[in-house]
Order: C-alpha cells, then sequence, then structure tokens
C-alpha cells in the first residue's frame, strides 16, 4: 500500500464524491475523507452511496471539540469510533 497523500479542496457538493471515487478507482486504495462536520459527512456518505452503491463507506463521527477538549466523548460517539476503527480494515 502506498502512502501518497492528495490534498483537495473547494470542490462543489456532489462532485466531491466524484472526486473520491476517481482516486479510489485510480489507485484502487481505500481513501479517507475529511467533512467539515457531520452534515457534510452525512451528504458525502448519501452521495457515494448513490454514485457507488457497492463502495464501503465508514463514517468515523466528530469527537467533542474546544470548548469541550477536556470532556469524553459521548456514548454514541465513542461507540461508532470503536467501530469505525474494528472496519477499517475489512
Amino acid at each position: 500500500m502506498s502512502t501518497q497523500h492528495i490534498k483537495m479542496g473547494g470542490a462543489p457538493e456532489g462532485y466531491d464524491a466524484q472526486l473520491v471515487l476517481r482516486e479510489l478507482h485510480s489507485h484502487g486504495e481505500p481513501v479517507v475523507h475529511i467533512a467539515r462536520d457531520d452534515k457534510r459527512m452525512s451528504a458525502m456518505a448519501e452521495a457515494l452511496a448513490f454514485f457507488a452503491p457497492d463502495v464501503p463507506v465508514i463514517k468515523f463521527p466528530a469527537w467533542d471539540c474546544l470548548p469541550y477538549d477536556r470532556v469524553s466523548a459521548g456514548a454514541n460517539s465513542d461507540g461508532a469510533g470503536r467501530l469505525c476503527y474494528s472496519r477499517r480494515d475489512h
């Protein structure tokens, strides 16, 4: 597996999913997309499901952030995060 990093930004919503899929198909390796918030994460997952329903998508929810950086994640976020880590190699 290569460690090539590609940074993209500013793509219109919907087209960004096409760019992620293009990278996936051109390299045949997992692609990580970091969304700015949970709403965009869900929109990306929906777009990927529309354009490529056979491609698995693992959603890793946001961890609490400032000013809550000293507080643990809620049970839902923590459980979803652990599930994401357990599925990443499958």
